[in-house]
This record gives C-alpha cells, structure tokens and sequence, in this order.
C-alpha cells in the first residue's frame, strides 16, 4: 500500500501468523504497517461487509522512531486489543477489539494526538486496564463501549495494580462522549479500582492533567467506584475535570470520588446510585480551589450521600446512609425522597417529562442526568466545530448493537449477553433495553425496536 490508498478486505478471517498472503498488525517480526496518509487523503483500511472480517492479532499503529498519521480504520474486529502507539489523526470507526486497547505510551515522547475512536466496542479478560489514554492530547472518544472480564493474575493484584475499566491518565483536552462502562466484573484478588479512573502523578509539564471532560457517560454495576479521579496537579489547564449528564447505577463502592487537586471542577447533572461508601464525594483540599456540584440525584447506601468541599445545590436525596446526608457542606435546593417512588426517575438516562425534578435545575436544567442524544458532530475532531456539542440525534438505539452483542456475548450471558427477554416478556434483551430497564421499568416503544 502507498499514502492514501484504500483496502478493502473481503469476509472472512485474517490470520497474524507468518506466510503467504499474511497481513502483519501487530509490532512483531515482518511487520508491514499500515502508511500514512495525508489530510486531504487518509488511507483506508475497511471491511467490504463491517463485521464480517475478523483479524487474529493486534491493530498497532506506529514507531517509537516514526509517526503514522491520517489513517482510517473501519468495520473490523480484532482478536488482540490495539494500540495508537505514535501516532496523529487515526480514525477507528465501528471497530471492535477484543483485548485491551490503548493510546499513547511512556517510552518515548513524540505524543498521541487529535486521533477519533467512534462506535468502537472494548472487551478483555487478563488485563488489568481495558482502555486508556494515556499521555496523549486532544484526542476525542465518542460511543465506546466498554467491559472487563476480569483479571484473575498476579499482576492485576496489589499496591500499585487497580483495575480499572476506562482511564484518562497524564493527558490534556481529552473529550469522552457517550461512553459506557458496563457489567464490569473482577477476579480472584484482583485490586478494585473503578469504572472510570483519571489521574496524573508526573511533574513533567509535558503531561499536566486538565480540560478533561465526561459527557453523558454511564457506569452501570461498577464492582467498585464508578467514577474516581485523583491528579497530583493541573498545572495551569482549567477546568480540570468535567462531568456533565452522567449515570452511576449500582456502584459498589461509591459513586463518585474527586480526590487530591482540580481547579473549578465542574460536575452536573449527575445519577450517582451507590451500594456503599459515598455517593459522591468531593475531597476536602478542593475547598478553596473552586468547582461546582449541582443537579444531582443520589441514592442507595453508605456513609454519606453528599461528602462534597463544594456546596451541593438542586439535589435529590434518597436512601439510607449511616453518617447522615450530607458532611462537609450543607447542600441548597434539596428534594427529599426516592425519585423512583415519586416518578421523576424511571431510567437511569432521564429525568421524567412532567416530574417534580424536570427542569427544577439550575437555570431551568433538569435535576439529573439526559443521556438522550450523541455528543460531537460525527467525524469530528478535538477542537473542530461542534465537536463536543450535543446533537440532536438520538443515542438510542446504541449504533452497531446487535453486532455488538454478536461478538461481545460469544462466550458469555451475563448482563446485556442475557438470552431472555426484556420486562415486556416478550421481546429479547438488547444492549439498549438493558440500559433503559435497569431501574425495572420497561423500556418506552418509543425508544427503538
């Protein structure tokens, strides 16, 4: 292949294994990478028919001494995870990669930037991260859909090794849009982490933490925290971390944790269910740093609902938490009771039409999350027009879903796997009714087939 050629692969299996008529992925002996292409003309690699080519071995794009740029991948599924290992403007689209999937690497410093992941699907047993970003700007991550199988090694237990399901980690301007961790499970001694992890422990200037951003993501049956973010510093990037149109159902240790340092954080409109622990909790070194915590449901068990240095305001408070509501500070416009009980909260991806908690927001928003609609204009870059926006195309159904399910429900039932029906008794489970009827209500028809 030359710079802006375009292959297209027939169905079928494509082995990694040395030969005659091989295709080598991955970074090992004989590897033919894919070659860059220019901005006005990417080079392609697509299936003819997406989903039906399978490739047995890693996509790895790049050199520690070359970056591999404008390049597009599309419709294929890899046996092996994948890596934007140097690499500039990649696009993955309506890929799946069954093992762990990275972008960026500590072992050489030319960056992973302004690369797209849309309607990408991650799934991995043996690893200790199933996703990351790490040390690597202005790269966007839109419908990734994401779940860990368990670790069950040595390496994925004791100080230092937490599991984690999706990781922003040492990166800058990272845009997370519509990603969804979900039914992830631990194994044997595996070290507990959480579903959604930021963090940055390096003072190299080249890796500060900040302008990071979580749009209308969703943790669902976390076996951990849902959402847990702990950098060392910004450095000078503002806001630091910011959460918008958010649900955590079923978090078994915690909801929401924002530890250490962030300035002005922002976190709103926010589902936050947990199993133990703190609902959300916003640590006390960020009291004079500034942040705001607002348009909020928590519910479930543990110490408090709200242990937040921000002052809470237009919440919902339900549950049974043994230090009380609420410790540090006193939240403002409060709503007493279960949401469920009232109808306000049917779905974990809306506030009710109608309800009490329905545009009693801030400034007229909802008390809760909308995770209705895609985020970012298809196709779109970090930075480019209306790539961060919410559109008004419906997020449901969840684009490739039954190919989805064809490939991450292989060797397994659990969860959206599940070979039953949905709470209609009639029609069978989908990753989007799943979704919908977590809360034990039946998914609207008007929601999709």
């Amino acid at each position: 292949m030359q710079a802006g050629d375009e292959l297209v692969l027939l169905d079928g299996t494509y082995s990694a294994a040395s030969g005659t008529g091989t295709i080598h992925w991955d970074n090992g002996s004989a590897s033919a990478q894919i070659p860059s292409g220019t901005a006005q003309r990417p080079t392609v690699v697509r299936a003819q028919n997406p989903g039906s080519v399978r490739i047995i071995g890693p996509l790895f794009i790049g050199r520690s001494n070359r970056k591999d740029s404008y390049i597009r991948i599309q419709g294929l599924t890899f046996e092996g995870g994948g890596s934007l290992y140097n690499s500039s403007f990649v696009t993955l689209k309506d890929v799946g990669f069954h093992g762990p999937f990275d972008i960026g690497t500590n072992d050489h410093h030319q960056g992973n930037t302004d690369n797209l992941v849309e309607d990408v699907w991650i799934w991995s047993a043996g690893a200790r991260v199933i996703a990351i970003n790490y040390r690597a700007h202005r790269n966007v991550w839109r419908r990734v859909l994401v779940r860990g199988d368990g670790c069950g090694t040595s390496a994925c237990s004791g100080s230092g090794n937490p599991n984690v399901g999706f990781t922003v980690y040492d990166s800058m301007d990272v845009s997370v849009q519509n990603v969804m961790v979900i039914d992830r499970v631990l194994a044997g001694s595996d070290s507990p982490y959480a579903d959604f992890a930021c963090a940055q422990h390096t003072s190299d200037p080249r890796y500060y933490f900040g302008r990071n951003e979580w749009l209308g993501v969703l943790s669902l049956n976390s076996p951990d925290i849902g959402f847990y973010c702990e950098p060392d510093s910004g450095g000078t990037v503002d806001p630091t971390v910011r959460v918008s149109n958010a649900a955590i159902w079923n978090a078994a240790q915690g909801a929401l944790n924002v530890a250490r340092a962030g300035t002005n954080n922002r976190i709103e409109n926010l589902l936050a269910h947990s199993l133990s622990s703190d609902g959300i909790r916003v640590a006390p070194e960020l009291a004079s740093l500034g942040g705001v915590l607002r348009n909020l449901i928590v519910l479930g068990s543990g110490r408090y609902a709200l242990n937040s240095a921000y002052v809470p305001a237009y919440v919902s408070l339900g549950g049974t938490w043994s230090g009380g509501a609420t410790n540090q500070t006193t939240p403002t416009n409060v709503v007493a009771g279960d949401p469920r009980s009232s109808g306000a909260l049917k779905h974990p991806v809306r506030t009710e039409p109608g309800s009490n908690l329905k545009g009693q927001g801030a400034s007229g928003a909802d008390i809760g999350p909308s995770i209705l609609v895609r985020y970012g204009t298809d196709g779109s870059r970090y930075g480019e027009s209306g790539y961060n926006a919410p559109t008004t195309v419906a997020l449901w159904p969840w684009p490739n879903e039954a190919r989805i399910k064809a490939e991450m429900c292989a060797v397994t039932s659990r969860g959206f796997c599940s070979t039953g029906r949905r709470l209609d008794g009639i029609n069978p489970v989908t990753l989007t009714s799943y979704v919908w009827e977590l809360l034990g209500t039946p998914m609207p028809a008007s929601v999709g087939p």
